[in-house]
Formats: structure tokens, C-alpha cells, sequence
């Protein structure tokens, strides 16, 4: 079986989880957001201050905003789910657990063994294998064991999406608020042209609010909705693949018994 694999004589989605890769982009993005923030570290980066982006009134209006617009276009419910998606993104492929059913089933196809003998599978318990097995034990058809595989896939496709949903909806509506913060802040440096002490903060409304919108939008939510939908793809594409070696493994099997079925017949005759 390994020498089959080595040889690339198995075709197989095999993702694996690249801690290099993802440590490398995090940290550029985070060398991104420092140099922009202006905090001074001590290696170059930065303009020397401690921390340009002070100004909380402009902070809470762009993130509380997006947050409450957010939660009220959506629930919370989605929110933590789509917040546990992002940490889960981080730590592991999401095709980890569907490879390891794909190397068992690559293995039974050349091994020329049945699926039956993967799993005893007496029982509905949601591990995707011993569920298909048992369907076939109980001498469903195939259409009705990938309808099945189908609809459940969907089902957890469909969170993964409205995520992903949000992602995209977050990248939109934080820097239209930056935006609006820009205006509102313009609006007071006008009628603050004869108080010239509130220029200041009015000026640094307009100017923030546009700072922490584009970087919430282009250096936060763009990444993460790219990461979960590529990871959609991914999971989709996997589950595509498992379902193509059942169906090699169940017609094997259908002509397995068609063999003995003739071969009975001309037994009788």
C-alpha cells in the first residue's frame, strides 16, 4: 500500500496542515498591522511612537459598530460557531479526519477486500463509515447512501458558508462605517472653525475611523473569509472523493454477487 502511494499511483486530496505557512502569513500580517499601527519595537519597525491609534471614540465606533451590525444581520449563536471555524482553521485541515476513511477505503480497493470488514457498524453513531457500512448492510442503494452522505455534508457545508457570509459581510461593513466616521468627523472640524481646540479631535475622528475600517476589513476579515472558504472547498471536494471510492467498492460488490447468483443458477441447470 505505501509503495502504491509512493509511487503516485493513488490519486488522493491530501491537504495536510502546513504549520510553516500558516506561522509565516500570520506573522507577516502581524508585521503589517504593527508597522501601520506605528508601534516602535525595536527592529525597525514603526514610526518610533508608542501607539498611534489612541483614539478609543474612533476605535468603538468602527468595531462596536461592525460588531452590532453583525450580530443584528446575523445571531450570536452563528457568530461564536463562525469565531470557532476561525480557531479550528488555524490548528488543522479540515479534510484530516475524511483522509484517514479515504486511506482505509484506497487500502480495501486494492486489497480487494469488503467494506463490510471496516466497521461492525450494528448502529446509527455518526461516524461517517460505519454509517455508510451499515447502510449497506441493511442492502440500501447507492443513491440512497450518497442522498444520505449528501445531506449531511450539506448540513455542515451550510454553517461553513453562513461564515463565511459573515467574513465577507464584516470585510464590507467596517470600512463603510470608517467611511461614515470620515464624514462625521469632517462635519465637526466645520463647526469647530472658531474653537480651535476641537479641531483636534473632531480631525482625528475623521482620519481613524478610516484607518481602523480598512484595516478590520483588508487585514482581518478578508483573510479569514479567504482561509474558511478555500477550507469550504476543500471539505466539499474531499467528501466528493470518498463517495467516488464507495461507489467503486459497493459495484464491486453488486458484481461479486451478480458472479455468485450465476454462478448458482448454472449449478441448478
Amino acid at each position: 500500500m505505501q509503495e502504491l502511494k509512493d509511487k503516485k499511483y493513488l490519486a488522493t486530496s491530501k491537504k495536510r496542515f502546513d504549520p510553516f505557512t500558516l506561522v509565516f502569513s500570520v506573522t507577516l500580517l502581524a508585521a503589517v498591522l504593527i508597522s501601520a499601527l506605528g508601534i516602535d519595537t525595536g527592529l525597525g519597525v514603526g514610526s518610533g511612537n508608542t501607539f498611534l491609534f489612541k483614539d478609543f471614540r474612533s476605535f468603538f465606533f468602527v468595531v462596536g459598530g461592525t460588531l452590532g451590525i453583525l450580530l443584528f444581520q446575523f445571531d450570536l449563536e452563528t457568530f461564536v460557531s463562525t469565531f470557532m471555524l476561525v480557531i479550528r482553521s488555524f490548528i488543522a485541515s479540515p479534510t484530516k479526519q475524511i483522509t484517514k476513511v479515504m486511506d482505509e477505503l484506497d487500502e480495501t480497493i486494492i486489497k480487494g477486500t469488503s467494506i463490510r470488514d471496516l466497521r461492525e457498524a450494528n448502529e446509527i453513531t455518526g461516524d461517517l463509515l460505519n454509517d455508510i457500512v451499515y447502510m449497506i448492510k441493511e442492502k440500501l442503494f447507492y443513491e440512497e447512501i450518497e442522498d444520505f452522505v449528501s445531506n449531511r455534508i450539506a448540513s455542515a457545508f451550510l454553517i461553513r458558508k453562513v461564515a463565511v457570509s459573515l467574513l465577507n459581510k464584516g470585510a464590507k461593513v467596517a470600512p463603510a462605517l470608517g467611511l461614515l466616521g470620515t464624514v462625521i468627523g469632517l462635519i465637526e472640524v466645520l463647526q469647530s472653525l472658531e474653537d480651535p481646540s476641537k479641531i483636534g479631535p473632531a480631525m482625528s475622528l475623521a482620519l481613524m475611523t478610516t484607518a481602523f475600517g480598512s484595516v478590520l476589513g483588508s487585514l482581518v476579515f478578508t483573510p479569514l473569509a479567504g482561509r474558511l472558504e478555500h477550507h469550504n472547498s476543500m471539505y466539499v471536494e474531499t467528501h466528493k472523493l470518498l463517495m467516488n471510492r464507495v461507489s467503486v467498492l459497493i459495484r464491486r460488490e453488486d458484481r461479486q454477487m451478480d458472479s455468485l447468483k450465476m454462478n448458482k443458477k448454472l449449478d441448478m441447470s
